[in-house]
């Protein structure tokens, strides 16, 4: 990657004259004094280095916190040449050292995906592609005109493209490089193409047709979202971080590329932590017609199970999603199967619903790969001290002690329980951000760093025994659920956990007359503790950030910073950053005239405060409420976006 400098002003301080006098020599001497106190206290703190550790009857202090956003920190401090190793490790940051290239931090690509339905040669085309979808075989012989009524609303075209465009001119002007249409060709070499759009001379906005970014060209022509999204890789020229919309997204205020990513704290994911995706796969009906969209996000979280840990899961909220072209060829890479399958799907539904979400698998996947490398690294690089792969006693030993000093500082009272000092993350976001020249739009909050500790640990977990991830009964019959996560934004202070050695690690590792763990045995003990009881490895994680003796990304980083060893973790962490935020968005679904007008008017009354919204078009194929519908909708968006985008006909 190519690299400018980012500019960084000082401030130059100025020195006033001392005359010799008494009153200045007196000032000399305790300023020397406090020179020389303060010189052999950080010289002792620096001998201590990374194992400064404190009992937790000590009744001594805290060690300082070894993180601030204004300075570096110099206690015993072996610069590294990567900036990101400052931040990451000590949460230190130096301007002069931030290099990026200038189009990294300016501007992202914008995907679209559209096709319009009411066109007659989309519609023959896909009566014709639906006749011989095994989803429709069955219900062709009973009621082939049921099928098209229930189908065509999902294609249905009421000129959202051009007002999503407006909003997208109007509030994304400084954020977005090109914008690519992705849309259906319906006859050879001929994508559809919105009737008024015009193409100019050096226009940002790109028709690519799904011939261009299909790698199987068999599974032509789709109708299926799903597998449209899982080419998106292919996408010829495409920034390798882009944000996705549909036609029916809106963006309501100004937004700036800190909404979407940063390089101090990665991808920006918005989730909804309310609604959970169970990690089994969905009951399929074999004469449905229509499939919506959980049977996806059900298999994807499947599939992240079979990989990370049964866990539910967050929605991925309805707004903007940010996805990345090196990740989904990762993704690719790992799952080259089940993406083959999902493209080969054209219909949603077939195959039994078994396609891959990509939005919701791709944040799911960041987050567990950044979980893997925190874990990783600790068991690598500081648990195996000498890095042979064996585990011998003294190495066990000094993380049994550290886990059992944290069980005992969480049984007592919120009041008397130790906090670790250290500032999150995203502690002074906005400011530090500035400090870099990237500002905050406002549409956007940043409510937990995944550098934090895992965000969606279950509340209070029980690490004794293994964690159902269905419905299960009690001794008396009743419904026992699964132990759900934390799902507000629970800052590290107010989150809680135990770590049951014995259950998590298992008798031979906290057995001292069991002198060396090898190799694959202790390649057992981490993935039972990281993955197939991840509630363990959820909690380590925390012991390992939030520990008030010694917490912090220096629990777990290698301890050289000069080593390959760091430099690797440091990429690795640096490439599966992010935060999770927040917007105030609206969600809604135009199902009749009456509700569709009230929700409407309520969203323009709001049309100050939502930074995202969605529109979607639910209601039945009856040609009298398409119609006044349709004229409350093109009211609303002529109200909400009035001014033309540059390619739009003049009319």
């Amino acid at each position: 990657m190519a690299y400018i400098k980012v500019p960084f002003d000082s401030q130059l301080g100025h020195r006033s004259q001392c005359r010799s006098s008494p009153r200045c020599i007196v000032l000399a001497f305790i300023v020397s004094f406090l020179a020389f106190n303060l010189f052999a206290f950080h010289t002792f703190k620096s001998q201590s280095g990374n194992d400064f550790y404190l009992s937790a009857d000590s009744g001594k202090s805290l060690p300082p916190s070894w993180f601030d956003t204004a300075t570096e920190r110099t206690r015993g401090y072996r610069a590294s040449p990567d900036w990101q190793g400052q931040w990451f490790r000590w949460r230190a940051l130096n301007p002069n050292k931030i290099e990026q290239q200038t189009d990294d931090l300016t501007r992202f690509d914008i995907v679209y995906t559209w096709v319009n339905g009411s066109d007659p040669l989309f519609q023959t085309m896909r009566l014709e592609s639906q006749r011989s979808s095994p989803i429709f075989q069955k219900s062709l012989h009973e009621d082939a005109k049921k099928i098209d009524t229930t189908t065509k609303r999902r294609y249905r075209d009421m000129d959202e493209l051009r007002y999503s465009l407006r909003s997208t001119i109007d509030n994304a002007s400084r954020f977005f490089r090109r914008i690519h249409i992705v849309t259906a060709e319906v006859a050879t070499n001929k994508p559809q193409i919105p009737s008024w759009f015009v193409q100019k001379p050096n226009s940002p906005i790109r028709i690519v047709s799904h011939n261009t970014i299909f790698s199987n060209q068999s599974h032509l022509p789709s109708y299926n979202s799903l597998a449209i999204e899982s080419q998106f890789m292919n996408i010829p020229g495409l920034t390798d971080i882009f944000m996705y919309m549909n036609d029916d997204f809106f963006l309501g205020l100004e937004l700036l590329p800190s909404d979407l990513w940063t390089p101090l704290y990665g991808y920006v994911l918005h989730m909804e932590a309310s609604l959970l995706v169970p990690p089994t796969i969905r009951s399929f009906d074999p004469n449905a017609i229509t499939v919506g969209e959980w049977h996806s996000l059900q298999y994807s979280n499947y599939l992240l199970s079979q990989r990370f840990g049964p866990r539910h899961r967050a929605y991925i909220a309805h707004v903007v999603h940010v996805l990345s072209v090196p990740m989904l060829k990762e993704i690719q890479s790992e799952w080259p199967d089940d993406l083959e399958l999902t493209s080969a799907h054209q219909f949603r539904g077939e195959g039994q619903g078994k396609d891959i979400h990509v939005s919701f698998f791709m944040a799911h996947y960041i987050m567990e790969k950044l979980r893997e490398t925190q874990l990783e690294s600790f068991w690598q690089y500081r648990l195996d001290r000498n890095q042979d792969g064996i585990l011998d006693w003294d190495e066990r030993r000094k993380i049994i002690d550290i886990i059992n000093i944290w069980n005992v500082n969480q049984d007592q009272d919120t009041a008397d329980r130790r906090q670790h000092s250290r500032p999150t993350m995203i502690h002074a976001h906005k400011a530090t951000l500035n400090r870099i020249g990237i500002r905050m739009s406002g549409s956007t909050t940043y409510r937990q760093s995944g550098l934090d500790g895992y965000p969606y640990m279950l509340k209070n977990a029980d690490t004794s025994k293994t964690i159902p991830v269905v419905t299960t009964k009690d001794n008396n019959g009743k419904d026992q659920p699964p132990q759900l996560p934390y799902k507000s934004y629970e800052q590290p202070k107010d989150r809680r956990c135990k770590f049951d050695v014995d259950f998590c690690l298992g008798p031979d590792f906290i057995d001292s007359t069991y002198p060396r763990i090898p190799v694959e045995q202790a390649k057992q003990i981490f993935s039972r503790v990281a993955f197939n009881e991840f509630h363990c490895g959820d909690c380590l994680l925390e012991i390992l950030m939030q520990d008030p003796y010694r917490g912090g990304m220096g629990a777990w980083l290698p301890e050289d910073e000069t080593s390959e060893a760091f430099a690797s973790v440091v990429n690795k962490v640096a490439r599966y950053n992010y935060v999770l935020g927040t917007s105030d968005y609206s969600f809604m679904a135009l199902q009749g005239a009456k509700g569709a007008k009230k929700d409407l008017d309520i969203l323009l009354e709001k049309q100050d405060h939502k930074a995202f919204f969605t529109i979607n078009d639910d209601f039945p194929d009856d040609p009298v409420v398409e119609n006044e519908i349709q004229t409350i909708f093109k009211e609303f968006l002529d109200t909400r976006f009035p001014v033309a985008s540059p390619y739009e006909a003049v009319e």
